[in-house]
């Protein structure tokens, strides 16, 4: 086939699409599934941060992440990770239940990895604790007749990495972006994948690594695959980039990766317009040419925070090295930034409400509704029988919740 014709060709295929049209998403339904359970030997669940999520055996996983169980940061509360694996099944009866076990254990604790769903099983890769990033890739499959939490072990990551997006493309598994060390991190721009279909081939079954995107490093984005008129591709939008001692970058940019051509595209900014933050937000493919984006940290009291973190850092290093009438006077401006900053952990708001469209096809984005309750970030959004389930994560700065909200989109 000629180059002049196959562009012919192409440019036909879309056409024809777009006269066709597709189900767009008008509403959707929002309800509750069973809380998260406590994790082994507690008596309460606050929620966690970042777990792994993902569906197998006909189950929700849910496994790891951290919280602050005891008191809040801004209190001195210690953040604490965790390896309990929770598994969400659907009784004969249509109803659903907790199954929990001493027994259902991650490696180790972890949270801030990336998992997506397979026939096979969740695979979950990277993730971190408080002290170091790993590169450690695994798949947990639930076994419902043996009542057991299965674990396989893959490929690591080339490096390790935390507070990375990923999604399935096909049989690829796709991450990018994160940071390799918990202390003095800073955003990175890798961008790798690892082919489920070479699993029985060891020599081939390895992280593959790509040309990274267009743009700035980042920690926290937000990834999907979806189809666009060239084929299945990979999205990657928002994020941050921290910067030490700097004021941190919040994004806003959106790319389309083409696994075929092995290429990149910028699109238009999120939201549209001058663009919007969903750094740190869940997103699900929904239909045949739409993802839908939910929650995210907008930005402005992150970096309202960040600056009283910076006045604090500056005014403590003076501190040091003043006298004692002077040290008074600045010891006084600490403590009333970190006043300041109470106030705005105990009356957030919460993170953005506005469910997000972005058509893969044209390049648009549109307001389909708006959350039910309070919007969850850092966890993952999975699709599971039709619907799009939100399990557990943060609702506002230090603050995380047990509820597990089902999204059910219906078309027009």
């Amino acid at each position: 086939m000629s180059v002049q014709y196959r562009s012919f060709f192409l440019m036909s295929a879309f056409v024809s699409a777009l006269a066709v049209g597709h189900a767009a998403v008008s509403e959707l339904v929002w309800d509750a599934l069973p809380p998260l359970p406590p994790a082994a030997g507690q008596s309460r669940q606050p929620g966690v941060a970042s777990p792994f999520v993902g569906v197998h055996g006909g189950a929700l996983l849910v496994a790891g992440g951290a919280n602050f169980p005891d008191k809040m940061p801004w209190d001195g509360g210690a953040k604490v990770w965790w390896d309990d694996i929770w598994v969400l099944e659907k009784r004969s009866d249509g109803t659903m239940a907790w199954v929990t076990d001493r027994n259902f254990r991650l490696p180790r604790r972890l949270g801030y990895g990336v998992s997506v769903s397979t026939d096979e099983g969740v695979i979950c890769a990277g993730g971190s604790d408080a002290e170091r990033c790993y590169a450690d890739v695994f798949m947990l499959s639930w076994d419902a007749t043996a009542r057991q939490i299965r674990s396989t072990p893959f490929p690591p990551l080339p490096e390790p990495l935390a507070l990375m997006a990923g999604a399935l493309v096909g049989r690829t598994f796709f991450v990018a972006g994160g940071q390799h060390v918990m202390k003095g991190a800073v955003p990175s721009s890798v961008f790798w994948s690892l082919d489920l279909s070479k699993r029985g081939r060891p020599a081939e079954f390895k992280w593959k690594v790509h040309p990274t995107w267009p743009g700035p490093a980042r920690v926290l984005p937000v990834a999907a695959s979806q189809q666009t008129a060239a084929g299945s591709g990979f999205f990657l939008f928002s994020g941050r980039v921290q910067q030490a001692g700097r004021r941190t970058q919040i994004l806003t940019d959106a790319y389309a990766f083409d696994p075929e051509a092995g290429t990149w595209r910028t699109l238009g900014k999120v939201g549209g317009g001058t663009g919007t933050s969903v750094m740190a937000g869940t997103a699900a493919a929904v239909g045949d040419r739409e993802v839908l984006l939910f929650g995210g940290d907008r930005g402005p009291l992150f970096l309202e925070l960040e600056a009283y973190d910076l006045e604090i850092e500056a005014l403590r290093q003076k501190i040091s090295a003043s006298s004692a009438s002077e040290r008074a006077v600045l010891e006084a401006a600490v403590e009333a930034r970190l006043l300041a900053k109470r106030k705005i952990y105990e009356s957030h708001p919460g993170f953005g409400t506005e469910v997000l469209a972005y058509d893969t096809w044209r390049d648009t984005w549109r307001q389909v509704g708006s959350a039910s309750g309070s919007p969850q970030v850092t966890t993952l959004a999975v699709r599971w029988d039709g619907a799009i389930v939100i399990p557990s994560g943060e609702i506002r700065p230090g603050v995380r919740t047990p509820a597990v909200v089902r999204i059910t989109p219906t078309g027009k």
